[in-house]
């Protein structure tokens, strides 16, 4: 029986997301990989003798025989990396959740492949439940880039740039806030007493699955405690940023109880 051709996947960058598609593509073992970025860069080994991909120095070399082209680079690069790819039947893509597709310049072939994920290089990640979003120019490239991105998750929708662009928004505001909360925390705190904070963590994050977040909301804003909310300021007296963010917050939680009862 002849062996089934392996498809050619190309991914330019070597970052966070670059490294966790590579590594999920090379787990399914059906596809050749080759990585590719702009100049030298150690992480670009780990590509190869981690995940046993072709990688390669310079954009000028990119192949022109993939079936995929994923552009893993900033937001501002996008559109400069696309530039370097020259295939007639490929499809370009980028990952990005606040960026146009037309970054990806005029051609027929484009598409928008944004996992909606927290990406560090240690971690493990959970594609099956990873979200998946999906934006294309046609209904083919559409077809073939959902049929790859369905093979990895079980979580695959299309989306418009206008409502993808507000959930990265929503993104930003539930990952990257929060986390600018938890380093509040820990500057409030010694380590020790930041580990004692991770059971409510926890148990937030899951009261969310079940709960709508106004239902779950506790505290003393929400009780509408002065008292204690005046202790807290006064704690906070010597940091004038974290004292004005406690405010603030605190007046968001009453509004959003109050719009609840509306």
């Amino acid at each position: 029986m002849q062996k089934q051709a392996k498809h050619k996947i190309v991914i330019i960058g070597c970052g966070n997301v670059a490294w966790h598609l590579a590594k999920l593509f090379s787990s399914l073992k059906k596809h050749e990989l080759f990585v590719y970025n702009h100049k030298p860069n150690d992480l670009l080994n780990d590509f190869k003798t981690k995940l046993k991909c072709k990688t390669q120095v310079g954009l000028d070399k990119i192949i022109t025989n993939a079936e995929f082209y994923f552009i893993c680079v900033s937001d501002r690069s996008i559109s400069s990396a696309s530039i370097h790819i020259k295939t007639k039947n490929g499809i370009l893509i980028h990952t990005s959740g606040s960026v146009k597709l037309d970054e990806l310049g005029s051609g027929d072939n484009t598409a928008v492949f944004y996992p909606l994920q927290t990406f560090s290089k240690q971690d493990e990640i959970n594609w099956q439940e990873t979200p998946i979003i999906i934006e294309a120019k046609n209904t083919t490239t559409k077809t073939k880039v959902t049929v790859l991105a369905k093979q990895v998750s079980n979580n695959v929708g299309n989306m418009t740039y206008k409502d993808r662009l507000r959930l990265h928004l929503a993104a930003v505001f539930v990952n990257n806030f929060t986390n600018a909360l938890f380093v509040s925390a820990g500057d409030i705190v010694n380590d020790k007493q930041l580990k004692n904070l991770l059971p409510l963590i926890k148990q937030t994050i899951t009261k969310l699955g079940r709960i709508d977040p106004r239902a779950a909301q506790t505290g003393p804003a929400k009780r509408g405690d002065e008292a204690v909310m005046k202790k807290h300021l006064k704690l906070l007296s010597g940091n004038a940023d974290l004292k004005k963010i406690y405010k603030q917050m605190s007046s968001l939680i009453i509004k959003q109880q109050n719009n609840k009862h509306a």
